[in-house]
């Protein structure tokens, strides 16, 4: 395990040395554990000097190793749905308007959202649900 963390700071040297870019900022860089012993865990955080986290985490907005079957993994993408929706309030758009907005907002974030995660059908249901509202 030392000679991996070893070859990460080499890799990362070698990095800044080829590309001319540089990590300032090790604090900010996490490291995560899979089945690794915690005093392992935090003697590679204190070697590489960042911090430990562990599953789930968020990155760009989604959970990363949550369970894609349980609920409170999609909470996030249904209250995001739910603001935009809010958002436009009582507007007077016309159906055209509304189409447009579905199409352009309301399809694409859960497609981000698809692209990682394997949707189950009552989400599903929900967001056609909060789709429908609009129209």
């Amino acid at each position: 395990m030392v000679e991996n963390l070893w070859i990460s700071k080499a890799l990362l040297t070698g990095f800044e040395i080829t590309s001319g870019l540089k990590v300032k900022n090790f604090l900010k860089s996490c490291l995560i554990g899979v089945n690794v012993p915690s005093d392992l865990m935090s003697m590679a955080c204190n070697f590489l000097n960042c911090c430990e986290e562990t599953l789930p985490f968020k990155y760009l907005g989604l959970l990363v190793g949550a369970n894609p079957k349980s609920m409170p993994t999609w909470e996030p993408l249904l209250e995001k749905l739910r603001r935009k929706f809010n958002s436009w309030g009582n507007r007077h758009i016309s159906l055209g308007g509304r189409i447009v907005l579905l199409n352009a907002v309301l399809n694409l974030i859960p497609k981000f959202y698809l692209s990682y995660l394997k949707m189950s059908v009552n989400v599903c249901t929900l967001i056609v649900n909060i789709q429908r509202e609009i129209l």
